[in-house]
């Protein structure tokens, strides 16, 4: 599963992965309106919600990669919050927050795709609040996971 290969590479066992229940998941889609994907709803319910360290951000950096870092993920709750509050001050309607950038960007879906019942897999959608623009990233939850864990770790040589 690459939520599990994430979590052995991008963090660290000091901070597990925050676990999700059923339950939660289950009210953030009804507050939305919407259904999760089942690739990320059983990854979330199976490994829980990594904390990724700053090692992940440097690779991406120093390695000069076209690739947005992965900051945070969001609790149920949180996506609900998120969701609701960015919303409110331009991002799109449809799109819901599930994690963010370390600049506070937003990685999505689509609501309009994810309809009243969940689907296999939908694309993961990232929103740049600072251009209000918004830009398809991977076809899926796992296609998003499996290009963090394809960068390589940073190490700095030494001088």
């Amino acid at each position: 599963m690459s939520l599990s290969r994430f979590v052995e590479k991008w963090t660290t066992p000091a901070y597990p992965p925050d676990s999700v229940s059923e339950e939660d998941l289950g009210a953030a889609e009804q507050q939305l309106g919407a259904h999760f994907p089942e690739d990320y709803r059983k990854a979330v319910l199976d490994v829980g919600l990594p904390r990724p360290t700053i090692a992940l951000l440097n690779a991406i950096v120093e390695r000069k990669l076209d690739l947005h870092d992965l900051a945070n993920f969001y609790s149920p709750k949180e996506i609900v919050e998120e969701t609701l509050g960015w919303r409110e001050i331009g991002m799109p309607d449809q799109l819901v927050a599930i994690a963010s950038d370390s600049l506070g960007n937003k990685f999505c879906f689509n609501a309009d795709q994810l309809g009243g019942e969940s689907a296999d897999m939908r694309a993961i959608w990232f929103f740049d609040h600072d251009f209000g623009t918004v830009d398809e990233v991977a076809p899926s939850f796992h296609a998003w996971i499996d290009a963090f864990c394809e960068v390589e770790p940073w190490h700095e040589e030494p001088s």
